[in-house]
């Protein structure tokens, strides 16, 4: 809460005059500052960095051309009635609804330059496809030669800014806001390996700087089940400390949210977890396995130390295959799985035979060894099981009413064992912002020359992140930044 002191005249050693300042070489910095230069606007990329950032592999909108190609359509109506229920009512309905309608446009936007810098842009059919934790068509990924990383799409970003002679200076970590005597963001502070740069921005700045994860003072302010988790997974490490969120504050921002929502998957130690019997390292079941990613992340981290284990048993392929009708999506589906390709156990087949080989999965006969293996007593392992069965055959859960379409006995070995946990992926909470990105105070009135995007802004999500469409957090990166440039450019 505390900015640091105002460099003096004397520690300045150059000043920069742009229309424009972006800080953060991420997707929806680029997207922004790439935008901007489209829009004829002079423009400085800052990152704090040694080079521009990326993560993850897919990245959703409720449309594009890609979409329509495929014969795929989104009712909006609907989609937005679940995003605000998964949300709990609390998000800003405006900012939900201008995502769902720009966002096919920011998308095609990126497809042409993802094309261009070599990239094959698809499809992923990876859902849960009903009631009460639907999700919907959108997730797109990028994947050279397979690999469906998210670095890939900055670098085609990045390409094209370069090709467009964006000024973009690396290592160049942004301090704090210059603002004019009528309280106007007109520029920023900066430091570079010379020392401190004096940035002035004619049109405005835009935050473009991730989450606060990787701060621990502001997850406990702002979201400390952060703390909880077995790690972080944001790379690149130690980027994400919360400098956007830090540098609004101190200009009188508002925060979009008093408790920050989490992004979080159950991808510590084993990648898949499934929806057959999970059970604690007491072999206790816990929950009704019939559940989307953040609700089984949310679930592990609170058992005793954070783990929990997937039971499955030999027939688990074919009882795989057939819950596909019914549920899905991360960590239970395929990830990678290509629209309009048949579903095959080779994608899950080779993660779980991962999972083998570095021993965040376990194999045994008898369910009496895999206890042993895994550390729980025996006794209380089948005394689980053996009660999982019992429902299965009843066709009835009695315990958590888990859907009987999805009760499979674990009764046929070789048995195995997924140790699971759960990593924070990102903090998808932080300044409050209106629908031309800008930046709000205390009193929700804009803060003029300041703007926001990507995980530097609130407002999309509730107490967790959604995956309503899957990546939707890249989409909402791009879709800011691509509003904040066409903003800023109008002024």
């Amino acid at each position: 809460m505390t900015p640091p002191p105002i460099p003096s005249e004397d520690e300045i050693y150059e000043t920069l005059h742009y229309d424009a300042v972006v800080v953060g070489a991420g997707l929806g910095g680029l997207s922004a500052a790439v935008h901007l230069k489209e829009l004829g606007q002079n423009v400085l990329l800052i990152e704090k960095g040694a080079t521009y950032s990326g993560r993850g592999g897919h990245f959703g909108v409720a449309d594009s051309s890609l979409m329509r190609e495929a014969g795929l359509k989104n009712d909006l109506n609907e989609l937005a009635r679940q995003w605000i229920t998964m949300s709990g009512n609390n998000i800003d309905e405006k900012l939900l609804w201008l995502f769902l309608r720009r966002g096919g446009e920011a998308m095609d936007w990126l497809l042409d330059k993802a094309r261009a810098s070599g990239l094959v842009p698809r499809l992923v059919d990876c859902r849960y496809p009903s009631a009460p934790y639907k999700e919907y068509w959108g997730a797109h990924c990028f994947p050279p030669e397979g690999n469906i990383r998210g670095n890939y799409v900055s670098k085609a970003l990045y390409e094209d800014a370069v090709k467009q002679n964006v000024d973009i200076r690396f290592k160049t970590p942004a301090t704090q806001l210059i603002r004019d005597e009528n309280g106007r963001v007109c520029g920023v502070y900066a430091k570079d390996e010379k020392g401190v740069l004096k940035i002035l921005a004619d049109k405005g700045v835009v935050l473009a700087t991730g989450d606060i994860g990787g701060d621990e003072e502001m997850c406990r302010a702002y979201a400390p089940d952060a703390l909880r988790t077995h790690a972080s997974q944001y790379v690149p490490v130690g980027q994400n400390t919360g400098d956007g969120h830090k540098m609004g504050l101190w200009a009188g921002a508002a925060m979009g949210e008093e408790v920050f929502p989490l992004m979080m998957h159950p991808q510590h130690f084993a990648w898949l977890s499934f929806f057959f019997l999970f059970v604690n390292t007491e072999g206790e079941r816990f929950m009704n396995e019939d559940t989307y990613v953040q609700g089984r992340a949310t679930a592990f981290m609170r058992q005793p130390e954070g783990i929990a284990y997937s039971i499955l048993d030999a027939n688990w392929i074919e009882n795989l295959e057939k819950s596909l009708a019914y549920g899905g999506g991360l960590f239970w589906g395929d990830p990678a799985l290509k629209h309009g390709n048949v579903w095959t156990p080779e994608g899950p087949t080779r993660y779980l035979n991962s999972a083998l080989e570095n021993g965040t999965g376990v194999q045994a006969d008898t369910l009496e060894e895999l206890a042993e293996k895994i550390g729980i007593p025996a006794e209380k392992l089948t005394e689980t099981v053996a009660r999982y069965n019992e429902s299965c055959a009843l066709g009835e859960d009695r315990d958590f009413g888990k859907r009987k379409e999805l009760l499979f006995p674990i009764e046929k070995g070789p048995f195995i064992a997924l140790k699971m946990g759960t990593v924070l992926l990102q903090v998808v909470g932080g300044l409050a912002i209106n629908t031309r990105m800008e930046v709000l105070d205390t009193e929700r009135k804009p803060i003029s020359g300041l703007y926001a995007v990507g995980d530097t802004t609130g407002g999309m999500y509730g107490h967790e992140y959604v995956t309503t469409i899957l990546g939707n957090s890249h989409g909402r990166a791009l879709t800011w930044g691509y509003i904040a440039a066409e903003t800023i450019a109008e002024n």
